[in-house]
């Protein structure tokens, strides 16, 4: 029987991977891998703005059109209220016509809550629309089987609220969503990518006094803004100017910040990944051309390969759609489109500090002017405060000295203390940064334990082994039966 081989756009595989099975075993390659002109040497896209805006528009409207009518059953779309789902919404209503649903979430909270834009959305399309309006108690509700999905830890709840939203989709009968999901990786929409370019030119002339002014342009949506504060955002952004020409360079305050969870760490587990640089062990992989791509195309190029595939689309995105059997659709994350971005130069992305520079010009008269001109806001949810003061039985559960001692990940003091801290807090104020991850980081893996390691023989004794998998090989006449 010869092998079979099937296309693996999102999930446990990197974009664009091909999985290819044959006689119970199974192999992975990399089918497609972002790829970008060399610095300087006039390669990729050589047409004008004027152009690019042309070529990006005709191929998004061909991804949505395919994605809209290869499908047998209504497909929707998520609205966020921000730039990319909007754009994805129209387009997709103008490949259907006709009656088209779109889908909300609302937040309780104001600093997440995006209403007014979905709403002035909605209206230009006509839509049939639906919202769910989520609260902190939601999320901290949900959280258990949000991990049941992931399988894995995280460290933020952003993915509560879209399983959801999940939910909604499939209360109404849908069974397909279209999503802006790639966008601010493909067209450098990120705050990320200005902040590397703010330190990079900062780096120039690292003792200016005018150059760091530049970070106060960032983070405008956050309550507790690391640049809020002027001598701790010189040092926090100044951290290893000297090493900005160097590979991982735009994303070294990130992986920074998630290094000091190590500090949580129980005494067998510090010593067990002693020596274990996951950053240095990522860099080796890099391909031998990276070097040569402009910085942005080096922040582009590390987005993709570590929070878009490894987070994005499998733990926020294809894990929470399919909880409840919906299929989420990318249009920014087709073949042709990604090729197309990957081609352009830097500044048709990101223009001076203006991100999504020609993804703009692509959506003007698509979308209502205010969302062309909002400041951009990304999709974020409470963290930590999801369960301060939370009444939830399952915290206590899963965070009590003894279960944390059983999972043996964390040390039990320092992680109870900090758990305590979230659990005694009011309603006011936002975490840190640090404790935020913590936080979601110490109670995902401790549900992931409880779930998933605890009780994993009495799972295996639930799976009913009754799937039939179409097997077919051109010599067989029926399908194999498992």
């Amino acid at each position: 029987m010869p092998p079979r081989t099937v296309y693996q756009g999102v999930s446990e595989v990197e974009p664009g991977a091909v999985r290819t099975y044959h006689r119970g075993t199974v192999r992975t390659a990399r089918a497609w891998t972002p790829s970008y002109p060399a610095d300087g040497d006039g390669g990729g896209f050589r047409g004008s703005l004027a152009d690019a805006v042309v070529a990006v528009r005709e191929a998004l409207e061909q991804a949505t059109r395919l994605r809209m009518l290869r499908a047998d059953v209504p497909v929707g779309s998520y609205l966020s209220g921000g730039l990319d789902s909007s754009l994805v919404a129209a387009l997709g209503l103008r490949a259907k016509g006709g009656q088209f649903s779109t889908f909300s979430l609302r937040f309780a909270d104001a600093e997440y809550d995006e209403t007014g834009f979905q709403r002035q959305m909605v209206e230009y399309l006509g839509s049939d629309h639906h919202e769910v309006l989520v609260s902190r108690a939601d999320i901290a509700r949900a959280f258990p089987d949000v991990i049941a999905h992931t399988e894995r830890p995280i460290l933020r709840t952003a993915p509560a609220p879209l399983f959801l939203l999940s939910k909604l989709v499939q209360d109404n009968g849908i069974k397909v969503v279209l999503t802006g999901e790639g966008a601010d990786e493909m067209f450098a929409g990120y705050d990320l990518f200005r902040e590397a370019k703010v330190r990079r030119f900062w780096a120039r002339e690292p003792d200016s006094p005018h150059r760091p002014r530049l970070l106060g342009r960032l983070y405008p949506y956050l309550a507790r803004s690391p640049v809020s504060q002027g001598a701790m955002t010189k040092q926090f952004f100044g951290h290893n100017l000297a090493g900005a020409a160097e590979p991982g360079f735009g994303h070294d305050i990130r992986w920074r910040s998630g290094a000091t969870l190590r500090r949580l760490l129980s005494p067998d587990m510090s010593t067990g990944t002693a020596g274990h640089d996951v950053r240095a062990e990522f860099l080796a992989t890099l391909p031998p051309e990276f070097g040569r791509w402009s910085a942005l195309a080096q922040d582009q190029y590390v987005e993709v390969r570590t929070l878009l595939s490894g987070y994005l689309l499998c733990s926020q995105g294809d894990r929470m759609l399919m909880a409840h059997s919906v299929e989420g659709r990318f249009p920014f994350l087709d073949r042709n489109v990604a090729a197309l971005a990957d081609s352009l130069p830097h500044a048709y992305k990101l223009h001076v500090l203006d991100e999504k520079h020609v993804l703009k010009r692509v959506a003007a008269d698509l979308v209502p002017r205010e969302i062309l001109d909002r400041k951009k806001q990304p999709y974020r949810a409470p963290d930590a405060l999801a369960f301060a003061g939370s009444q939830e039985d399952w915290i206590e559960e899963v965070g009590s000295e003894r279960a944390l001692a059983d999972a043996g990940v964390f040390d039990p003091p320092a992680a109870r203390r900090l758990l305590q801290k979230c659990l005694g807090r009011g309603e006011a104020g936002q975490f840190s940064n640090a404790d935020n991850m913590a936080v979601v980081g110490i109670l995902s893996t401790q549900l992931v334990h409880h779930q998933l390691l605890r009780s994993s023989a009495d799972l295996r004794g639930r799976v009913p082994l009754r799937t039939c998998v179409d097997n077919l090989s051109p010599s067989d006449a029926s399908p194999a039966s498992v």
